[in-house]
């Protein structure tokens, strides 16, 4: 039988790390803003399909490398931080409705793929792993609990972020600021390299 307070805490905590900023919403806003939220649905569900399998895996073990080899989550930290910096580099350049050449939205396996390189997915995975599955008997089934309960969340914090990013193109349209977008996407994601840092 689940347990009410167990399931609640687990709501609350999903909820306030799935909403809140981070490379994963930043890239979802920004896809939706530059290419349509139609376009970035196979972007969104390679999110809501790959985050709650590295849960998944994370719990059968995967996580215990961070225990025993701290270095490899340093490399991992500063790695994506550079790679994040690059990509608020290239948002400086984003204006509404435009995609030239090659740009494209990202596709449902290259989503799911970032999720192993995104530093807020491992503290995710690991914290409600560490949180919510508790060793022992029962285990496997709490672990599986746990990842429906990803699966649940994800779809509705990638549509609140896809539409957010939406809404702020209708907001810079009708205000004149346009020209600031890049900006703003790109500020958005070095205050996420921050957080993530510190």
């Amino acid at each position: 039988m689940l347990d009410g307070s167990l399931v609640a805490a687990f709501v609350l905590a999903a909820a306030s790390s799935y909403f809140s900023p981070g490379p994963n919403n930043l890239m979802l806003m920004t896809s939706s803003a530059k290419f349509g939220i139609g376009a970035t649905v196979p972007h969104a569900a390679g999110i809501v399909f790959g985050f709650p399998l590295m849960v998944f895996v994370v719990g059968l073990g995967l996580g215990e490398i961070f225990t025993a080899y701290p270095w490899v989550n340093t490399i991992m930290r500063y790695g994506a931080a550079i790679y994040f910096l690059w990509m608020a580099w290239t948002m400086l350049g984003i204006k509404i409705g435009s995609a030239s050449g090659g740009e494209r939205p990202m596709r449902l396996y290259e989503a799911a793929a970032f999720q192993w390189i995104n530093p807020k997915a491992w503290v995710m995975a690991i914290g409600f792993v560490a949180l919510f599955v508790p060793p022992g008997e029962g285990r496997l089934t709490s672990l599986v609990l746990v990842t429906i309960g990803c699966i649940a969340l994800s779809p509705v914090s990638c549509g609140t972020w896809m539409v957010f990013g939406r809404g702020l193109i209708a907001f810079l349209r009708r205000t004149g600021g346009e020209r600031y977008l890049g900006w703003i996407l790109a500020a958005l994601m070095l205050a996420s390299v921050v957080l993530f840092l510190i």
